[in-house]
């Protein structure tokens, strides 16, 4: 299912310095002539942004939570997402190909911008100042997705073997015919470093609640994840502060519902902007509710395993806010009382139609600087100041506060990301970056589960290799400079 992006279609069409029109077909220009102005330069950012939501939410969120333990496919999920659920997706698996493609393409877009931006006749300080600003969030955004790849297509970050493990390959200017090779897991990072460095350089847009474009705020909130996956962790609870010092948490639970359905909130650091005119099927979140006209029911193709939802206290707004209980049917099978994931009951100013399910993705919440600031304080050794940071979390939701110590507090950690993020695409990469596996269990309603050992039984080894996503066939194919990650 490969689509082709406008922002991307363009920037390709600029590769070509020559002057000679007469070489170029009417619907290309030159890259003399197409960037020539500030305004040039913003044509190019909205290409940009394009591009960046189009590689979040939908099947970008989906895949990370049902490759793993939290949630179970029900009997008429009718294979969507099926062999990723059941771990024997193979290197030609669609959903793969289009997380790898387009977040290359938007790396292109960035490459694009960074490449000429500085080409531009500037004629007075405020586009000076514009001017800097796009190429902030060039390099900003161009990080963001080498993350994305970085998590998905190589092993967890490892100090003592980053220098020797594989990562990605890392384009940094425009070349449709360029075949680069894996950079190290450690040079990726270091360039991902990097280039956040180098939006602080010139990206100066303060940030407030519910941004639609990015800022310093998303600077902090982004380098704090990365430096938790590096170990930095000293370096990570210093920027989460920044985060959560600014963001309050929501502690009401009409405010969390609100949040939720109308993509609007108080610790809401980024959200990827969506409109009734901006959007496609790939981002539509359906897979968790999904309603039957017809049986005037919900009919889902995943539904959240018991053991999740009997992690959460039932005064945790999170469990009524997060959770909807409804009647399901799944094929002529029909049962009450399902918990279903309501993180996505669709944004009444994105609906054409009654039943869609389109929502802004959050991509930086100030709940995650909180778990950040928890998990790195404890693998720093300060357990109370980790604890702190959980019941912090936890008592804004209206969850007990938790009076313990030692290893059981690294597992209330783990829990929260849970409870926190179930149905956000974290999972996945909690488990990896934890070196963990897993086994399904504890089904909700077992007469709705596709049951066996490669569907609610199945167990995963932290070892398994499809923790690491393959390199695409079709790239591998056509670049025998690429070292796959399967054997």
């Amino acid at each position: 299912m490969h689509k082709i992006l406008l922002g991307t279609m363009f920037s390709l069409l600029l590769l070509s310095t020559s002057c000679d029109l007469d070489k170029f077909p009417e619907d290309s220009i030159t890259t003399e002539t197409a960037w020539q102005s500030i305004s040039d330069a913003d044509k190019f950012r909205n290409g940009m942004y394009g591009t960046f939501m189009a590689v979040n939410g939908g099947i970008y969120t989906y895949i990370p939570d049902y490759q793993a333990d939290v949630f179970n496919a029900t009997i008429s999920f009718s294979n969507r997402g099926g062999d990723i659920y059941r771990w024997d997706f193979t290197s030609s698996q669609y959903d793969i190909e289009d997380t790898y493609q387009y977040n290359y393409e938007c790396i292109n877009n960035c490459n694009n911008i960074l490449q000429n931006i500085d080409k531009i006749v500037i004629k007075n300080a405020d586009e000076q100042a514009r001017a800097e600003m796009i190429k902030g969030e060039a390099y900003l955004i161009r990080a963001l997705c080498y993350h994305t790849l970085v998590v998905r297509f190589a092993k967890d970050y490892e100090p003592s073997s980053a220098a020797s493990d594989l990562g990605m390959p890392l384009v940094l200017e425009m070349d449709p015919e360029g075949k680069p090779s894996r950079a190290t897991l450690e040079d990726t990072y270091k360039q991902i470093k990097s280039d956040i460095s180098e939006s602080r350089k010139f990206l100066k847009t303060e940030g407030s609640a519910n941004a639609i474009y990015m800022t310093t705020d998303v600077i902090d909130a982004f380098e704090a994840r990365v430096d938790l996956y590096m170990h930095n962790y000293n370096e990570a609870i210093t920027l989460a502060k920044k985060i959560i010092a600014k963001y309050p948490l929501i502690s009401s639970e009409d405010e969390l519902a609100s949040m939720w359905l109308n993509d609007e909130g108080s610790e809401i650091v980024f959200k990827v902007f969506m409109s009734l005119d901006e959007r496609n099927t790939n981002q539509e979140m359906q897979y968790y509710l999904n309603y039957n006209t017809g049986a005037k029911m919900f009919s889902p193709d995943f539904v959240p395993t018991k053991w999740v939802v009997d992690l959460y206290e039932d005064n945790d707004i999170r469990k009524q806010v997060y959770f909807a209980q409804d009647s399901v049917v799944c094929n002529s099978t029909k049962v009450g009382d399902v918990y279903l994931l309501n993180k996505y009951p669709g944004n009444p100013e994105l609906k054409s139609s009654t039943y869609q399910y389109y929502q802004m993705p959050k991509i930086f919440r100030a709940a995650e600087s909180y778990l950040i600031a928890a998990e790195a304080a404890y693998n720093e050794g300060n357990v109370s100041e980790a604890l702190g940071y959980i019941n912090s979390l936890r008592s804004a939701r209206l969850a007990s506060t938790l009076n313990i110590n030692g290893e059981a507090v690294l597992k209330a950690i783990k829990n929260e990301w849970i409870r926190e993020f179930i149905g956000e695409g974290h999972r996945l990469n909690d488990l990896k970056r934890w070196h963990e596996g897993f086994s399904r269990h504890d089904t909700q309603t077992p007469s709705i589960i596709m049951s066996g050992a490669n569907y609610n039984e199945k167990t995963v080894s932290a070892d398994d290799q499809r923790f690491v996503w393959e390199i695409p066939a079709n790239d591998l194919k056509a670049n025998s400079n690429l070292i796959p990650n399967w054997k």
